[in-house]
């Protein structure tokens, strides 16, 4: 059972989710990294790419969406015989659609977009272009099953379509036939909302974080719920009772006092420590994510090969874990420990697996490489706990390394060399204090002998620097260069 706890009483909405004390998801909103993910919005086509059956969409946020053809409703619902025309035939620029966001854009990328739009209920998922009704495979009795398919036959209205949830089951049929025409009135109220707005224009927010955490998680499966705002205590009591929902009332903040602050902190690192003395080295890029597996202070028992075997299989478990509570998605490969036997491999991916079970977002996982690295990927629905909390660095824009303190002496240096004639006799240069060293020399030898082969002076003073970098501050005499030193001291 499950305990969802809710920070919503400050600018930044936190939600966690807690199982056996262990925090299982973290969903952070920040006013600047609103997700968009089910959004709705009137766009307007900026460019139709026939050679991509793709088009570009203006939303307003700054960034143009993504959508292909097979996501367009009038393709869509098109007869058969036209489904193999070009995106043109579909759609045209600066025609006026609604679409809805299905996956976040990255820094460099616009967000995907469709036009086959879903609006996902307790018990339901209503599309107005769906064209189909598709019930839970979860449902177990078939006749159930048949009961549900029969609903959506019955009460929808062509095209709609009808997604049935698990939650449906024994349920009476009104209940049901109540919120699907909630949603059908919702469709049309922004149908008739999308007429006096211009585009690009947002019909809907689906992004509300506390409805959204309802909505993905069972009611049987919550065993707790508790919140620090008052106004969204009473909507959710209202909602599900008093039973399962309680009001936080301490004065240290909620996450502190679960303590998920920790585990925020832990969910950033590098480094993830396994309980064996193993750890995992998780590298996140714009491209892809790179796990390294490594047995550090654990030294097994037996052999190498079952020392080998056991890291492996712990850290597996630990990375199917860690990929859902970080939210990381796309491409992601990772290099366990080398493993001769195939047995081996396969129950490192049966454990992977077993562990992703619990995960909302699909993990497709491809099987290992020539070279043992495994390859997999994981469905991307919102961005990541590393871009939500965190930024590029400034200094070494994100790669992690910036010039060593050599690097910019040498290039001083070849700097320097460019000048050598000139009809001045003092150059003025700020560096950091290690490039200084290594522009000086031991006894300030290096610097002499420069001095010696240009023909002019030079005066370095420091500067502090988080990187290392360097000025040419003056060009001149030595008896200005005196002065201009002087006045600065």
């Amino acid at each position: 059972m499950k305990t969802i706890i809710i920070n919503v009483k400050t600018s930044e909405k936190r939600v966690a989710v807690v199982e056996d004390q262990k925090v299982l998801e973290l969903n952070i909103q920040q006013p600047k990294h609103k997700e968009i993910v089910g959004n709705l919005y009137k766009g307007r086509v900026i460019d139709v790419l026939p050679g991509m059956q793709a088009a570009f969409v203006d939303i307003g946020i700054g960034r143009n969406g993504y959508i292909g053809r097979e996501q367009l409703a009038s393709y869509h619902l098109s007869p058969q015989s036209e489904k193999d025309k070009n995106i043109a035939h579909f759609v045209r620029q600066g025609e006026e659609i609604i679409v809805q966001v299905t996956k976040e854009g990255a820094e460099r990328k616009g967000p995907k977009l469709t036009g086959l739009i879903e609006f996902p209920g307790t018990s339901l998922v209503y599309s107005p272009f769906g064209n189909y009704v598709a019930v839970s495979r979860k449902m177990k009795e078939e006749e159930e099953r048949d009961r549900w398919r029969n609903f959506g036959k019955t009460y929808l209205e062509k095209p709609e379509g009808l997604i049935i949830r698990t939650a449906c089951e024994n349920k009476d049929e009104s209940i049901i036939l109540k919120e699907l025409e909630i949603q059908r009135s919702r469709f049309n109220s922004l149908i008739e909302k999308q007429k006096l707005l211009k585009p690009p224009s947002l019909l809907f927010d689906a992004n509300h974080l506390v409805d959204k955490i309802l909505l993905e998680h069972q009611f049987e499966d919550i065993k707790e719920i508790v919140i620090d705002e008052a106004q969204e205590y009473k909507q959710i009591k209202d909602l599900l009772g008093e039973e399962k929902v309680s009001f936080f009332r301490g004065k240290e903040n909620i996450f502190s006092s679960y303590g998920i602050e920790r585990e925020i902190e832990k969910a950033l690192k590098h480094i993830v420590w396994l309980d064996n003395g193993a750890y995992l080295l998780i590298e996140q890029t714009e491209a892809l994510t790179i796990i390294d597996v490594n047995t550090g202070k654990f030294q097994g028992k037996e052999n190498l090969r079952d020392t080998v075997f056991k890291t492996n299989l712990a850290a597996a478990k630990e990375i199917a874990f860690q990929l859902r509570l970080r939210d990381i998605s796309g491409i992601v490969l990772v290099d366990f420990i080398d493993m001769k036997h195939n047995d081996e491999r396969q129950k490192v991916i049966q454990a992977l697996r077993s562990v992703a079970k619990e995960d909302r977002n699909r993990m497709t996982i491809h099987g290992f490489t020539s070279l043992g690295i495994l390859e997999l990927t994981r469905k991307k629905t919102r961005q990541d706990l590393l871009g939500i909390l965190q930024t590029s660095c400034p200094t070494c824009s994100g790669t992690g390394r910036v010039d060593s303190a050599e690097t910019i002496a040498f290039k001083l240096e070849r700097e320097l060399w460019e000048y050598q004639g000139m009809d001045y006799d003092a150059i003025w240069i700020e560096t950091t204090e290690e490039v200084k060293q290594v522009l000086l020399g031991e006894n300030t030898n290096h610097k002499k002998r420069l001095e010696e082969a240009l023909s002019f002076r030079i005066y370095v003073t420091e500067i502090v620097s988080p990187r290392h970098e360097y000025f040419i501050r003056h060009i001149g005499t030595i008896d200005e260069m005196k002065e201009r030193l002087n006045n600065r001291s």
